[in-house]
């Protein structure tokens, strides 16, 4: 009888301890994250310098699918380009860019960012205000600068060389992060900076360190003339909707 109640209590024993080994492993277990990696311009709206040059409204700006642009009277405009630290803007009242606002977008140079508010005249039927219109947008070259093998195996590269350093990311703290760069006349690296931390130091320092050792050169971006000109970039990492 002794002999079986030990042998009982050895089974049980062994099946607790089971039991709490797999509960320990399956609560830290790592959960693999859909991680977003991409390297664009700071918004997805872009314009050509060329093109900007040419602009004399606020239509010749904002992208075609942007409907409502065409249908909605405004009754003030604003263009403001954006700096470090805060902006430079022009006012009018019309879809037709004014002197002074021609003047500002001429004035800016590749890779700049600017942002084109538009205030309407009519009082929204459901929301009873005054709806404004918003384009964010940044000037890119006629031909950007390209990774040497290509945007695909850039983020490959991405991906390879974080992997080590993010399984330490917990989705609900993963904030998106943003590493800034520029491309020079000669397709090399500089000015590379972090702009928003992903929550994680350790991560933020290794998405600098990578961008900066990047193995490859770049095919530099050209103007419409074919010289070769700078161009800024934004290394984007989370997760999709963070």
């Amino acid at each position: 009888m002794k002999k079986s109640i030990l042998i009982f209590c050895a089974v049980l024993t062994a099946l607790s301890l089971m039991a709490f080994g797999y509960i320990n492993w399956d609560h830290n277990k790592q959960v693999d994250l859909d991680l977003v990696y991409n390297v664009d311009s700071r918004f997805m709206t872009t314009i050509t310098k060329e093109d900007l040059h040419k602009a004399t409204s606020v239509l010749d700006i904002v992208p075609k699918e942007a409907e409502g642009w065409w249908k909605v009277s405004f009754q003030a405009v604003t263009v403001a380009v954006l700096q470090d630290g805060g902006e430079i803007s022009e006012i009018g009242k019309h879809k037709v860019l004014n002197a002074a606002q021609i003047k500002l977008l001429q004035s800016i140079d590749y890779s700049t960012n600017f942002y084109i508010k538009a205030r309407g005249t009519d009082i929204h039927p459901e929301t009873g205000i005054i709806e404004d219109y918003v384009y964010y947008i940044t000037i890119i070259p006629e031909k950007e600068a390209e990774y040497t093998s290509g945007h695909d195996a850039l983020i490959a590269y991405l991906k390879e060389n974080s992997k080590e350093k993010t399984t330490i990311i917990k989705e609900d703290q993963l904030r998106p992060g943003k590493v800034s760069f520029t491309i020079t006349k000669e397709g090399t690296i500089v000015n590379v900076k972090l702009t928003e931390t992903s929550g994680y130091p350790s991560v933020d320092e290794e998405l600098v360190k990578i961008i900066t050792n990047m193995p490859e050169k770049w095919k530099p971006a050209e103007n419409s003339k074919g010289e070769k000109v700078d161009q800024e970039f934004v290394f984007f990492f989370g997760t999709q909707g963070c």
